[in-house]
């Protein structure tokens, strides 16, 4: 290989190292971006799990209420 093919094959080899840092950079960026809504999404749905707990407990303390009331009143 003569120092012109080495020189030219430098420089291709540099131009595919720079292209991938390039991606690298981009899958960087948009798994940043993606954790980040991950995250929302993981609180979101601790939220939401938890106003169903209380939705849940406020109806058994409901039917509680309503069964003492019932049993209370003798049934009519």
């Amino acid at each position: 290989m003569d120092e012109k093919e080495f020189t030219e094959h430098r420089i291709e080899e540099e131009k595919r190292l720079a292209s991938i840092e390039s991606n690298l950079a981009e899958l960087k960026s948009k798994l940043d971006t993606l954790q980040r809504d991950v995250s929302d999404l993981v609180t979101a749905w601790k939220a939401a799990s938890f106003v169903l707990s209380v939705i849940k407990g406020l109806g058994v303390l409901a039917v509680a209420w309503g069964s003492i009331m019932l049993f209370l009143k003798g049934g009519k």
